[in-house]
């Protein structure tokens, strides 16, 4: 079954594909039996992610990985009656590693979108990720429309690449060289305070998490345009592996139900965003 949602998002063809549509995830109870019955038999789950995304995911001070994915992760384990076991990875090369096998699947901030559609399928949302740019404060930078020769900046193997990219082509401007990339956040935002970079794309909630421990020193700002519409963040599986898929479709589901998602929202990020999380996995 298939539902198309043109309000939510309406992407052109330059490099969003068509028109965004949400559909159904197979249950688990009539996927096919595979890495399901494999995480079972093995007790637990192992998750891909890059431990330098707050406050999805970052060591402490004891270098132990925490923040909302790992509670996320940790509480579907529980309820499948498994562990749940990060392993942190080179983001920019995340799904050729779930690919190849070196973890059951991402669960680490990843936005959705059609290109990386074409080599994984999505769970159902469980995080808004509607996009910002973090500028300094006093820079006078209000909008993408006020990047016109700017240094601009975004990370690794992001989405936020292909929408600086797009947003310029919208606006009818350049920027000062090549978007330069980061595979580290906290790497972009010390080019930031060095003045190398003088905007940096990222998830507004990731960039509103630094902004306030940088004493008024910089602002994030909305990152819009005509090319998409809402975001979402969504654990991403092997094509292959529906039955995974729909086993934690479900308890997501649960989770969105139960109001523990909801707690953990408000936990790392000050606010709830389940209202605007739908029950349908992105699909293009």
């Amino acid at each position: 079954m298939r539902i198309s949602f043109p309000t939510l998002r309406n992407v052109t063809s330059a490099g969003f594909g068509a028109a965004f549509v949400l559909a159904l995830a197979v249950p688990s109870s009539t996927a096919l039996a595979g890495a399901l019955d494999d995480i079972k038999a093995r007790g637990e789950f192992t998750y891909g992610l890059e431990a330098q995304y707050r406050p999805f995911e970052f060591r402490d001070e004891n270098n132990d990985i925490i923040g909302y994915d790992i509670d996320v992760a940790n509480e579907i384990g529980e309820r499948l009656g498994v562990k749940a076991n990060p392993v942190d990875t080179n983001w920019a090369a995340v799904i050729q590693s779930l690919n190849s096998g070196q973890f059951d699947l991402i669960l680490g901030g990843m936005t959705a979108t059609p290109e990386r559609f074409k080599r994984v399928n999505f769970s159902y949302p469980y995080m808004e990720a509607s996009s910002g740019l973090l500028v300094n404060a006093d820079s006078g930078i209000a909008d993408a429309s006020g990047l016109s020769d700017k240094v601009v900046g975004a990370g690794a193997g992001t989405p936020s690449i292909k929408m600086l990219q797009m947003s310029a082509e919208e606006h009818g401007h350049s920027f000062d060289g090549d978007i330069k990339t980061y595979d580290d956040d906290a790497v972009a935002y010390e080019a930031m305070r060095a003045g190398r970079v003088e905007a940096y794309a990222s998830s507004i909630v990731s960039l509103m998490e630094f902004a306030k421990t940088a004493d008024g020193e910089f602002a994030v700002v909305p990152f819009t345009s005509k090319h998409w519409g809402q975001e979402f963040t969504c654990m991403a599986f092997r094509k292959e592996d529906e039955d995974l898929r729909g086993a934690f479709n479900d308890i997501i589901a649960e989770m969105k139900a139960d109001g523990t998602l909801e707690a953990l929202q408000n936990k790392w990020f000050g606010q709830s965003f389940v209202d605007l999380l739908p029950n349908v996995a992105p699909e293009w």
